[in-house]
């Protein structure tokens, strides 16, 4: 017990240690704020914000992305502000941002970041709504409110065309997860996530619909249960083994008739202002 004790007490003093430098971090910079200047800094936290900057057409004025940031092109040679759940303060004060893009895990980050006079606009992107709220919200916050609607125009467009009447309903298995080589650790798109959205949207059902959470963590007997039509296996795994042969062992209605599709577009994986290439993308994989 009191090795117990001490320990814990240890703990919670290097835990005050390093939140007592960040905080004297954040106040020596706090003298220096981003200079005055027509032309935006920006830093995004998360790949989805990184990819609503684009959209926007102001991918130029980006200083900085986290590490996950790979789209477009040009943002993987910004400099990198962290990761997506461990933001480098440091970093980013260093580069003098006008606004930072947050989302909600980071609020410590952006409390921070206010007490050193740099202004953040939270970018909670999870669902189709929330891509569409982003793009309305940095769109007013940047002066680019007209590339903002137009891209949402195209969005409507690319929803509307997505079903198209008499289509098939086949009953799909998304797969976002699982270990490289096996068919262990599997994680799969659930109700409510951005993947089911984009099934919905092509008029396919969602294997998993009954799920209580939105990104499951499934069994291969849950996968007999849900009898899927179509596996799609989104997983990074999935471009480093043969796929298709793992999963032909699992007896369902997919492996029988050899429908196990890979894909492994990050605009499906994760929300993204790119919906029409990603139904497009999806309408392929599920013919």
């Amino acid at each position: 017990m009191l090795a117990c004790s001490i320990g814990s007490g240890v703990r919670r003093a290097a835990q005050l240690a390093l939140l007592l430098g960040l905080v004297a971090v954040v106040a020596c910079k706090r003298s220096a704020p981003p200079p005055a200047s027509a032309t935006p800094r920006l830093i995004s936290l998360s790949p989805s914000a990184t990819e609503t900057v684009a959209a926007l057409d102001a991918t130029a004025w980006l200083v900085g992305v986290d590490e996950y940031s790979s789209y477009p092109a040009e943002v993987t040679k910004l400099p990198k502000v962290g990761s997506y759940l461990t933001p480098n303060l440091e970093v980013i004060l260093a580069l003098r941002p006008t606004l930072v893009l947050v989302d909600d895990v980071h609020r410590a980050a952006a409390e921070a970041l206010h007490d050193a006079g740099i202004t953040t606009l939270r970018c909670e992107i999870q669902t189709l709504a929330d891509v569409e709220t982003a793009l309305r919200d940095v769109g007013a916050k940047l002066g680019r409110s007209e590339q903002a609607s137009n891209v949402l125009a195209q969005i409507d467009a690319a929803k509307r065309a997505a079903n198209p009447k008499g289509a098939a309903a086949p009953v799909v298995l998304a797969i976002i997860d699982r270990q490289t080589g096996s068919l262990g650790g599997l994680v799969a798109a659930g109700p409510g996530s951005w993947l089911d959205e984009l099934l919905t949207a092509v008029g396919a059902t969602n294997a998993l619909a009954a799920s209580p959470v939105r990104y499951p963590k499934i069994s291969l007997e849950e996968v007999l249960r849900s009898q899927p039509t179509v596996i799609l296996d989104l997983s990074d795994a999935s471009s480093h083994d043969d796929a298709p042969t793992l999963w032909q062992g699992v007896n369902v209605p997919a492996t029988a008739h050899h429908r196990v599709r890979v894909r492994t577009d990050s605009f499906l994986r994760a929300p993204s202002p790119r919906v029409a290439a990603a139904l497009a993308a999806l309408r392929t994989a599920l013919e």
